[in-house]
Parts: C-alpha cells; structure tokens; sequence
C-alpha cells in the first residue's frame, strides 16, 4: 500500500525570467541563513565569505566569489561567498536574466542572498553576475561560472479513480482558474527579508514522497511532485518554517485547505491538505508558528503534509533549505 501522498497538477510552475525590481539596501543587514545540500532543486545561497576553500573570481579587485559546491545539481543548495566594496547602494545577484538581492552579515563580514534555481533548469554552465552600486552611482560587476548538472527525480506510478484524474469542464476551469491565481502570487516580490536564521521543518513526520518525481497517474504523465510529503497523524500542528506574512488562505481542488506564507525577496513557502486553518490572510506569523494542523483534504491518498517551496518562481525541494543546520554552525536568528 503506498505511503499518503498529494497530487498536484497545476499547470504553472516555471521560473520567472524576469524582475522589474530595483534593490536598494542598507549597509547594514542581518545574517542569513546558509545553504548547501542534496536536494532536488537548485537552490543557491550566497553568502559572502573567504574562509571556505575553492577558487575565487574576481574583477578588478572589486570582487571576490566563490561557490561551494563549484559543481552544482538540479536542485542543489550552493553556498557562495562574495566580498566587495564596504557600504554599497545596492548588491544583488543576476543568474538568467533574474535579480536577486544579497544581505550584509555583520558576523561574517560577508554579503549573503538566496537563489533559486528550477528543477527544470537545463544541465549547462551558466554565468552568474554579482552587481553593486556603490553611493557615488558606479556600478561593480563580476562574473562567475556555475556548472549545473542533471539530476534523475525518478518516476512514480499511481492509481487513482477516474474522478480524481479526468476532470470534467467545471472542475478544469476551476483548476485553471487556481493556477493562474498562483502563479501571479509566486510572481509578486516583496522588497522585505522576513525570514531569518535557519529553516525548520513544519512537522517531524517522516518523508512519504520526495521532491522532483515525474508522476504517471492511470497510465497518463502528468505534472512532476514540486514539494515534499511528510508523513504526519491528523490534527498534528503544523509549523511555519520561518517568519513570514500569510499570503493565502483558500481551499483549492488539489491542495484542500492551503496555507502560503510570504518570507520576502520572492520566497513562498507551501502547506497543503490541512484538516484547519489557524491563520488568517495578512497574519504576520514567526518561526514556528502554528499556521493549521494535519489532514487529508483535497486530491489526496491520506493525512500528510505537503510542503512545498518557490523562490522567485523557481521550484525548489524544501528539504534543502533544513541542511542550513548542517552547513553553517554560526547560522545568526
């Protein structure tokens, strides 16, 4: 019998290309959280810091990288470190056309940010650009390579009666009409960092089903599994994985009753299927908070939680962002 699982199906989830958003930051800024682990998605960290060993870019002495691991998988956490020039206007990261911002650690001395890099991402070398303006406007720019290679999420088979699978006209514009709704939510950015330090995990279930599989659903390939499943009892509180605004309330076809929080910078964090919802829209909620508990609603094989990650619209496994814990003792809350 197979373990309780989700199915979602939502034809949306591609990363953003673009962002129309300009990053101006204070000099000072807290400690982020660091990444770095063997997830299903890339994810990268970019934090600034020179006493990791690899090699180091560098242009016209304005720079210093470096990315841990040099060679990066499909949905892999990649720690890079980056020194440049004390008390910039702006700094952010660009990889394939999209922005995203780097914070001061006062503790490491470093720049740090957070990148996420879709499943889908085409295994490549890809280039990727720190930008900083300094106050006197001129822009600093360095380039540095990061290899990203494929990564085999596996295929899993279901069967699930026909009412779940072909949907009749009503239930498909309403389905269609969920997935617009969020991919214009995974869109919007919010200039503010909300979360800090490390990520925690929402329930300590164990996982069900993994991040990234290609699913075949009564023969048909359908939408691959872009967040994990925890295996959980019903009514188990269900945490928030870090600080955030509730972004979303609703109760969807294939999530049930669902949870989205808003961390900043363009990182939602997903939880689906809940049995009750403790929260409300526009909640300012911490890490750790109880958003809902466990359950079974919507398309779903039995009680778990479904938890799920965007970081500016890129899909990416939520099970790296917990090997911050691993990586970085000196994780700052």
């Amino acid at each position: 019998m197979s373990s309780p699982g989700s199915i979602q199906e939502w034809p949306l989830e591609r990363p953003l290309k673009k962002l129309e958003t300009a990053f101006l930051w204070r000099h000072t800024f807290d400690s982020i959280a660091s990444l770095c682990n063997n997830g299903v998605k890339l994810l990268i960290f970019i934090p600034v810091l020179l006493i990791l060993t690899g090699k180091f870019a560098s242009a016209g002495n304005h720079f210093r990288v470096e990315s841990l691991p040099r060679v990066a998988k499909q949905g892999e956490v990649c720690l890079i470190n980056v020194i440049g020039p004390a008390s910039p206007k702006s700094i952010y990261v660009e990889f394939q056309g999209v922005k995203f911002p780097l914070a001061f650690s006062e503790q490491n001395g470093t720049y740090e940010g957070l990148i996420g890099i879709d499943m889908d991402t085409p295994p490549s070398t890809y280039e990727i650009k720190i930008i900083m303006t300094d106050g006197g406007r001129k822009v600093h720019l360095s380039n540095f390579p990061l290899k990203v290679e494929q990564v085999d999420f596996g295929i899993q088979e279901l069967s699930l009666p026909s009412s779940m699978v072909d949907l009749d006209r009503k239930t498909l514009e309403r389905v269609n009409k969920e997935g617009r709704k969020l991919s214009s939510l995974f869109q919007a950015f919010r200039k503010e960092r909300l979360w800090r330090g490390a990520f925690i995990r929402p329930v300590e279930g164990e996982l069900s089903t993994a991040f990234g599989f290609n699913r075949i659903i009564n023969g048909q390939r359908r939408s691959p599994h872009t967040g994990v499943d925890l295996q959980a009892e019903e009514g188990t509180p269900v945490l928030a994985c870090n600080s955030g605004i509730v972004a979303l309330v609703e109760s969807l076809f294939f999530s049930g009753k669902s949870v989205i929080l808003d961390h900043g910078w363009g990182f939602y964090s997903m939880y689906f299927h809940l049995s009750e919802v403790l929260v409300k829209k526009g909640n300012r909620v911490g890490k750790g908070t109880i958003l809902g508990r466990v359950g079974s609603t919507g398309r779903s094989t039995g009680p778990h939680l479904h938890w799920g990650i965007r970081m500016n619209g890129a899909r990416v496994d939520p099970l790296s962002l917990l090997n911050i814990n691993a990586q970085r003792a000196d994780v700052v809350e």
